[in-house]
């Protein structure tokens, strides 16, 4: 299977699952979460391996590719206290407001990782195979 198909499943399956997480967490539908929680997790970690294996073949504008990072890097430090507080929030309901706070910025920090990744994208340029 080619790279960029893989990129896109595996974008797409994250996407559906990072909805599906939002809609049972604010449901406080609590098993489905548990499960659909965590594997959000895991299916960005791919995307995330997959799109650095498409962005090995692209050459970026310096400027562009620093602001997708300094996003993409924040994205993915704020998913550890998306973690902690969910795993407190499994303990206890005392960890409720947090994690849904600490859940909803990390959301923006995604979106905006995922709309400069496309700006990045969209000035590369494919390397000659």
């Amino acid at each position: 299977m080619p790279p960029t198909l893989l990129f896109w499943l595996a974008f797409v399956l994250t996407v559906v699952s990072l909805l599906v997480a939002l809609v049972t967490g604010f449901r406080r539908l609590r098993r489905a979460h548990l499960w659909v929680g965590p594997g959000t997790i895991v299916l960005l970690v791919i995307t995330v391996l997959l799109t650095e294996q498409l962005a090995s073949r692209y050459d970026f504008p310096a400027a562009v590719k620093e602001t997708h990072l300094l996003w993409a890097k924040a994205g993915g430090l704020l998913a550890l206290p998306v973690v902690l507080t969910g795993l407190w929030l499994w303990r206890s309901e005392r960890a409720r407001l947090l994690h849904r706070i600490v859940v909803l910025v990390w959301l923006v920090v995604v979106l905006i990782a995922t709309g400069t990744g496309i700006w990045m994208f969209s000035q590369g340029t494919l390397r000659p195979q």
